[in-house]
């Protein structure tokens, strides 16, 4: 069965679909890891290996951002229906909650409008004054705005940068030691998109989180796949990792919990969030056999992965399917085959 599952993703390097890529599985508590391609191509072909370091992009978001704020609320230190204008009282939308934020059902548009000619001061006031462009809770639209804002709470709450605090209480407790913001070693970084005459390496893809220090509630973490294993672990084992306890399980459940749902005409698989995580439905990253019961989600620079508690299976595959270019987007379909593969063969 691993066998076939280094297959596909050998044949997929060979189809163009990434250069290179990594995995983690979690089968019933017992662990496998792959490594195959290149970490980059351009300007020179670089071989892959289990230690490179990859770009999360938008994964930051549930690996990060939404487990940051999973701790306050565990804390009592958060509360979901706290308006976000209780800890930011310069944010200019006085009836968004965090509750809004974390579903992506606040109303706030996908990306910061013109932060191509912006620097941090500009974006951070012009995300404080920002425009909604929907009614709240009447759509599921993907905001990587809220996100950096529902990082500018976490930071406002603990007194700390996030990534200082993502430190301090998921990554080093759950010995992630190579899960960080702001990479020091460029070179064990996998390379991803060319801008002119320049390759992106050893810093974050996303724009908007580049200018923002590098350490923004959407984007930033780079992680290698085999602390990707710890973090998935401590989900599955329902927030235990080496015998600690580091969720209670109220927790753990409340992640799994449908938070929001879109309906598609007559058909039943609807589009379905939790808080943060992308519950199972339509066009599920994780294919179409996954449990009911299973989270998950994506990167732009070609990371995901899904955790599968009814069938106690977690993946995670690190690739950086933007090198050279952001315009291949051949991973999009192929996720879901490779997750259909791992359920179909292995739960």
């Amino acid at each position: 069965m691993i066998d076939g599952l280094n297959k596909l993703i050998e044949e997929a390097v060979k189809e163009g679909i990434f250069p290179g890529a990594n995995y983690s599985l979690i089968v019933k508590g017992k662990k496998y890891f792959g490594s195959f391609g290149a970490k980059a191509l351009l300007p020179i072909k670089e071989e892959n290996s289990l230690d490179t370091l990859y770009d999360m992009a938008s994964v930051s978001k549930v690996l990060s951002t939404t487990t940051c704020a999973m701790l306050l609320l565990e804390r009592g230190l958060l509360r979901l229906d706290d308006l976000v204008i209780t800890y930011l009282p310069e944010f200019k939308q006085p009836e968004i909650t965090i509750w809004d934020l974390m579903t992506h059902s606040s109303g706030l548009p996908p990306i910061v409008p013109g932060f191509q000619d912006k620097d941090k001061k500009a974006i951070i006031e012009t995300i404080y004054n920002i425009e909604t462009k929907y009614p709240k809770n009447t759509q599921i639209i993907y905001s990587c705005v809220g996100y950096i804002v529902l990082g500018f709470v976490i930071e406002k709450i603990t007194g700390q940068t996030l990534d200082v605090f993502a430190k301090e209480n998921i990554f080093k407790p759950l010995d992630m030691q190579d899960t960080f913001y702001n990479p020091k070693d460029v070179k064990r970084c996998a390379t991803t998109e060319q801008r002119g005459d320049k390759f992106d390496r050893g810093y974050v893809h996303d724009e908007v989180c580049n200018i923002l220090d590098g350490r923004a509630g959407n984007s930033g973490v780079f992680s290698t796949v085999k602390d990707m294993a710890n973090f998935m672990e401590m989900i599955l084992n329902n927030g235990k990792f080496k015998n600690q306890t580091y969720f209670s399980k109220p927790v753990i459940d409340l992640l799994f919990t449908s938070q929001i749902e879109e309906p598609n005409h007559l058909s039943k698989r609807t589009s379905k969030r939790g808080l943060g995580w992308i519950l199972q439905g339509r066009y599920s990253p994780s294919g179409d056999l996954a449990s009911a019961n299973t989270i998950m989600h994506t990167g732009f620079t070609g990371t995901h992965l899904f955790i599968d508690k009814d069938n106690q299976i977690a993946f995670c595959l690190l690739s950086n399917r933007v090198h050279p270019s952001r315009d291949n987007n051949k991973i999009i379909a192929w996720r879901a085959k490779v997750g259909n593969y791992i359920i179909g063969q292995m739960a």
